[in-house]
């Protein structure tokens, strides 16, 4: 009964965040229409989630949660308690020096990313500084599904599946 229960409250949950980013995507195309506004936008926070998907959801969390696992097993909440903040606090300062790398050659990234909008001074000025506050983005994410693994080994799975749900509100 628990894995029918676990699938209920991670499906529903997914399924809620999904309408909810639907609902935000169409408050956002409504506020900024379409046009350099918007194309700048959407450019500033695909950075971000380019880098999300290595950190937050891609090769970091498929190699840190069996660890933190087999850690438990092993050395038991403290040892795992431990190892979890070493980590974290390794995840946290090399978010921090990439997030001031990034920001310091934003106008270079943007440039990488849509180099059309070199042509138009005023869209890709647009561009880097929306970028650049975009760009933090990726130190709470990452940190969210940091915390999101340890609670999926302790079979917490109810706050990690409504954060995006609580991410998409906000």
């Amino acid at each position: 009964m628990s894995l029918v229960r676990n699938f209920a409250t991670v499906g529903s949950a997914t399924l809620l965040s999904r309408v909810l980013g639907f609902v935000r995507d169409v408050l956002l195309a409504a506020a900024l229409g379409a046009g350099p506004v918007a194309d700048a936008f959407v450019v500033a926070f695909r950075l971000p989630n380019l880098f999300r998907r290595l950190f937050a959801e891609g090769a970091f969390n498929s190699a840190f949660i069996p660890l933190f696992g087999r850690t438990v097993e092993e050395e038991g909440d403290e040892g795992a308690r431990r190892f979890a903040g070493e980590i974290g606090s390794a995840l946290l300062f090399c978010l921090l020096v990439l997030t001031a790398v990034a920001q310091i050659l934003m106008p270079f990234v943007v440039w990488a990313l849509a180099p059309g909008f070199a042509d138009d001074a005023q869209k890709f000025d647009l561009t880097v500084m929306m970028s650049r506050i975009a760009f933090p983005y990726l130190i709470f994410m990452s940190l969210l599904a940091y915390v999101g693994g340890i609670l999926n080994t302790y079979q917490r799975f109810a706050a990690a599946a409504f954060a995006p749900v609580m991410l998409n509100v906000v």
